[in-house]
């Protein structure tokens, strides 16, 4: 059998929010909350999503894209430190198929006008797989959703 070679790569993307850190990272923890803004494919719904945010829980999420592909999402919380830092490593596959593999940093920082978010995913594509530029699209809306779901209040 011949696999195609692992290929690395990585993203930073940044937000300002009016919220707190405090609130920013309430939207991280909440299931019900979290499930509202992070959707990667916003035009489907989850057919199933479980959380246990805390060191060592898991998130799962599992939804149908438009073209009836089956996406799976299996999330590892790795630390969590409460209003500052969330850490978690994800595998996403794609009708059974294993797309890719990702270290997630996520910081919250409070600032004078409200809070920042630094969030790093380092990522290695798996047998040939490449989505960078959507993949990079689809965190920066779900970031985008964020802020609107934070800054609503």
């Amino acid at each position: 059998m011949t696999t195609t070679p692992a290929v690395h790569t990585s993203f930073v993307l940044e937000r300002r929010f009016k919220a707190s850190a405090a609130r920013v990272f309430a939207a991280w923890a909440d299931p019900a909350t979290k499930l509202r803004w992070s959707d990667c494919h916003a035009e489907t719904n989850a057919t199933e999503f479980s959380m246990d945010f805390r060191p060592g829980g898991q998130e799962t999420y599992r939804s149908a894209l438009p073209d009836g592909t089956q996406l799976a999402v299996d999330k590892v919380f790795l630390d969590i430190v409460p209003n500052a830092r969330i850490v978690f490593a994800y595998s996403m596959a794609a009708d059974g198929r294993a797309l890719s593999a990702s270290l997630v940093t996520v910081e919250l920082a409070n600032t004078p006008a409200g809070s920042t978010l630094k969030l790093t995913e380092q990522l290695v594509y798996l047998d040939g797989h490449q989505d960078l530029a959507q993949r990079r699209r689809g965190t920066e809306e779900g970031l985008d959703r964020l802020l609107l779901e934070v800054d609503a209040i």
